[in-house]
């Protein structure tokens, strides 16, 4: 009977051990069926990730940096600087964290996406601040033959000026182009003759203190004989449009011209 016993105590024992084995024989395999199928691809999804947050970055450094040298003040949908975003760590400990809270490689794939479109909304408005800033005169031409209610354009030269600020340093505009309107008729053969009474004008500095300190200037004939009509900065650029419009008319001119200077050029 012991000898009964005993054997009988050992198989239950080697039983026992054998469950405990394959208890841990299947824990190990779902381990590595968890690794191999979630935390791996969950780990090259979040490189993916960082690589997408550091393109972003990059664009978001370069548009903060734009919008420090020109004027974004009248134009809709833009702002003021963007915020960056931050990486996430790639250590395999805080890999298997955001799995168990939750995440994973199908989620990180769409915050990828999402980063991506982000970035080139981005890279779009990189580009339009890019063509607003101290743009050649036949850009702003070829801009403005676009708007409607603009009839005539001409350039400014040295020799018919009226403001002889062409080029000038220290504060001078690179270009300066006249229009004239629809509905409007004053004195003058060109539009350059009629002046911003005409319809307006478009001057182009080179850079944005030079755009502010001209509407400095232009703002002490406000609510004067003097007064010639509405200015507004887009860029660096100085709009503007003749006081025989209404107030009204001269902000939805304003307008018309500024979202033709913000349309993306394509090729």
């Amino acid at each position: 009977m012991p000898n009964t016993e005993l054997s009988e105590n050992k198989k239950k024992c080697s039983l026992i051990l054998w469950v405990i084995l394959g208890i841990l024989i299947v824990i190990c395999l779902c381990v590595i069926f968890v690794f191999v199928l979630a935390i791996k691809p969950l780990q090259k999804a979040t490189d993916n990730y960082n690589l997408a947050v550091q393109e972003y970055n990059s664009h978001a450094d370069t548009y903060n940096s734009l919008v420090q040298k020109t004027s974004i003040d009248n134009l809709q949908g833009f702002s003021t600087s963007v915020e960056k975003l931050e990486p996430v760590s790639t250590e395999t400990s805080a890999i298997i964290d955001s799995f168990l809270s939750g995440n994973s490689a199908q989620k990180t794939e769409s915050d990828i996406q999402t980063i991506h479109d982000l970035s080139n909304y981005l890279s779009d408005d990189i580009e339009i601040l890019k063509q607003i800033t101290a743009p050649s005169e036949f850009w702003v031409m070829n801009r403005l033959e676009n708007v409607d209610d603009v009839l005539s354009i001409q350039p400014v030269t040295p020799d018919n000026d009226p403001n002889g600020l062409l080029n000038k340093e220290n504060g001078g505009y690179s270009a300066c182009i006249y229009f004239t309107s629809t509905g409007i008729e004053v004195d003058g053969d060109t539009p350059v003759d009629k002046g911003t009474d005409g319809g307006g004008a478009i001057e182009v500095y080179r850079s944005l203190e030079d755009a502010e300190g001209r509407c400095d200037y232009l703002s002490g004939f406000d609510n004067t004989v003097l007064y010639t009509g509405s200015y507004a900065i887009v860029g660096t650029m100085v709009i503007r449009i003749s006081y025989i419009y209404t107030d009204e008319a001269q902000y939805e001119m304003t307008d018309r011209i500024a979202r033709e200077f913000t349309q993306l050029e394509t090729d």
